[in-house]
């Protein structure tokens, strides 16, 4: 018997079930990496509509991720502490309602710098949270051996939803009017 056949066979790659509670996980978190991706290029270009002020332009840009950095870790903290679960749910009702109403503020002509500058920074706070209780969660979701195989693909398919595919829809949703990011 040789040094490798007496060494105990390494476990084979396990892959968490698409279906049930961890399916319901990924398609939460992709589909709101998609929104996050699809806000994150139109505020910067809404902006720009509104101003040829190089500064006020990258203020809005700069309030879309310093939240990131303020409250990321204290997102953290406070996902590890809350049901995740409900905290995803109202975090996105809530960036539902603020985009919703922000939608309806650009289609009546009353956008302003100030509104996407309170918008970028109030979105990327509840992002924080929301991507947080995303993390946390997924534990209690899969199995410990799947776990490895769960987060890739949870943070393939943010990914693949917020970094290839929705920046490149913007265009064409502001070719539809400079609400329609918002609406979508």
């Amino acid at each position: 018997m040789t040094a490798i056949d007496a060494a105990e066979p390494a476990e084979s790659a396990v892959r968490p079930a698409w279906g049930g509670a961890f399916g319901r996980l990924w398609s939460a978190a992709v589909l709101s990496s998609f929104g996050d991706a699809l806000r994150t290029a139109a505020l910067p270009l809404l902006a720009a509509s509104l101003t040829d002020e190089p500064l006020l332009i990258v203020s809005v840009t700069a309030c879309g991720y310093l939240p990131w950095l303020l409250f990321g870790l204290l997102g953290g903290a406070v996902a590890d502490r809350v049901d995740q679960r409900r905290a995803m749910w109202t975090v996105d009702a809530v960036r539902a309602v603020l985009v919703g109403g922000f939608a309806v503020a650009v289609a009546l002509g009353h956008a302003s710098i100030a509104l996407l500058i309170c918008l970028a920074f109030a979105l990327t706070t509840l992002q924080t949270l929301f991507d947080n209780a995303a993390t946390a969660l997924l534990p209690a979701l899969v199995d410990r051996a799947a776990l490895g195989g769960a987060n890739a693909r949870l943070m393939t398919g943010q990914r693949v939803a917020g970094g290839l595919l929705g920046g490149p829809v913007v265009p064409l949703l502001l070719a539809a009017g400079a609400a329609a990011p918002f609406a979508a």
